[in-house]
C-alpha cells in the first residue's frame, strides 16, 4: 500500500512539457514566385543547412505569406534558419563559391559577412514566442 501510495504522489507531481509555438514575420522578400522554406535548428551541428543538415523541423510557406508558425515546440533554445526558394526546386540555390543566390534569413538577423552561425541566431523558447526574419540578398 505504501508503494502504491508512493507512486501515485509522484505520478501526480511530473508535469507533462508545453508545447509552445513560434510565429515567425517574413520581411524583405522581393520576388513574388516560389516559396519561403524555414527550418527551427536545436543545435550548432548541419546548422543553417535546410537540405544536408537535420533540422528539427522544416516548414513551407508560399510567397506572400506575412508569417510562418512552427507548433508543438519544447521549451528551449532555437535558431532558425530560412531562405526564399525563388524558383522553386526545393533547394538553396548558390554560385560556384557557395555564396547563396536566393535571398536568406536568420533568427535575430545577423549582419551575413560570412557563413550564418547557430550562436548568433538562437533565441530561448519559454511561452508562445514572436519574432522576425529579414531577408537579405548577398
Amino acid at each position: 500500500m505504501r508503494i502504491l501510495l508512493t507512486a501515485a504522489m509522484i505520478a501526480g507531481l511530473a508535469v507533462p512539457a508545453q508545447a509552445e509555438q513560434i510565429t515567425v514575420a517574413l520581411q524583405g522578400v522581393k520576388k513574388n514566385t516560389g516559396t519561403i522554406v524555414l527550418c527551427l535548428w536545436d543545435r550548432d551541428a548541419s546548422f543553417p543547412d535546410c537540405e544536408g543538415g537535420k533540422p528539427l523541423k522544416r516548414i513551407v510557406v508560399p510567397v506572400g505569406a506575412a508569417t510562418a508558425t512552427f507548433d508543438n515546440v519544447a521549451a528551449g533554445t532555437y535558431a532558425i534558419s530560412a531562405f526564399h526558394d525563388a524558383n522553386g526546386n526545393g533547394k538553396l540555390d548558390s554560385n560556384f563559391l557557395g555564396l547563396p543566390l536566393e535571398a536568406v534569413g536568420m533568427s535575430n538577423n545577423p549582419k551575413l559577412n560570412g557563413p550564418p552561425r547557430f550562436k548568433p541566431a538562437r533565441f530561448k523558447v519559454a511561452g508562445p514566442t514572436r519574432l522576425m526574419i529579414r531577408f537579405q540578398s548577398l
